[in-house]
């Protein structure tokens, strides 16, 4: 503000001109009074100095607010769907915690501003109250209440498999395992949603993904462990073989088989 008035005073004075600092501060009061400029704090100021810069006002004029509610609305407005942190407003406006809480209060009241959480974090950002957070903040589609909402991507995932699976069966069954249609999606899904279930998928090896990039359900095979394949745990007649006798290892046609003798 001091080296705004500096600057002024250097200029060149015309009739019209301020020359003094109280001209100069009457006329800075009267334009902010008249929402044609406002008043923010220096970023690199905001830890104690008050060096403070004047702009030309941005963003819409609200009614029957104080000049604080209009410069907080004003920086939030700025942010657009980013949003802009408690902390940054307070440093950028240059109100005290206990100003800056009963403007926030008074806005969010009046359903002209809403406070979000970033996901995965517990910080408090404000976005204009119609406005969309930008998936940066919300984390998208799978997030719930700021946390990934791991069981949704895995009912996806299995109605994705299925839904692959009985199309390559029968073409007529298309739609019905469709995951809209089976009424588990609370959100609607767009193309980019879908290819990163299918992606985890084909992570998971239950798909894979081909050149012309579409998808095929891989079916699934139970895992068998070596000792399945020896022919002893499979013989109906196990419990009579005996070495030197009829049923005897020497004469078993399955070991003869099995070892490739």
């Amino acid at each position: 503000m001091q080296n705004f008035l500096k600057k002024m005073s250097s200029m060149q004075p015309s009739s019209e001109t301020p020359t003094t600092a109280v001209e100069l501060g009457a006329v800075v009061n009267r334009l902010l009074s008249e929402s044609k400029i406002e008043m923010l704090r220096r970023a690199d100021q905001a830890s104690g100095g008050s060096d403070f810069y004047l702009r030309l006002k941005k963003g819409s004029d609200l009614t029957n607010v104080s000049p604080e509610e209009q410069l907080v609305y004003s920086i939030v407005e700025e942010a657009k769907r980013m949003g802009v942190w408690i902390r940054d407003i307070r440093e950028r406006s240059g109100l005290n915690d206990l100003q800056m809480r009963r403007v926030l209060k008074a806005l969010e009241q009046r359903k002209l501003i809403r406070s979000i959480k970033a996901a995965g974090t517990t910080r408090k950002t404000y976005i204009l109250y119609g406005l969309e957070a930008d998936e940066s903040l919300t984390g998208g589609t799978f997030y719930s209440d700021q946390q990934l909402d791991s069981e949704f991507v895995q009912t996806l995932i299995h109605v994705c498999t299925n839904w692959l699976l009985q199309r390559a069966r029968q073409a007529e069954e298309l739609h019905r395992s469709d995951p809209v249609a089976q009424r588990i999606c609370r959100v609607q899904l767009g193309t980019a949603d879908v290819e990163s279930v299918l992606d985890i998928a084909v992570l998971d090896g239950r798909m894979e993904k081909r050149l012309d990039r579409s998808y095929r359900a891989l079916r699934l095979r139970k895992r068998t462990t070596p000792l399945a394949s020896i022919p002893c745990l499979q013989c109906p007649m196990s419990g009579e073989c005996t070495p030197g006798h009829v049923i005897s290892p020497e004469n078993c046609e399955y070991f003869r088989q099995y070892f490739e003798l």
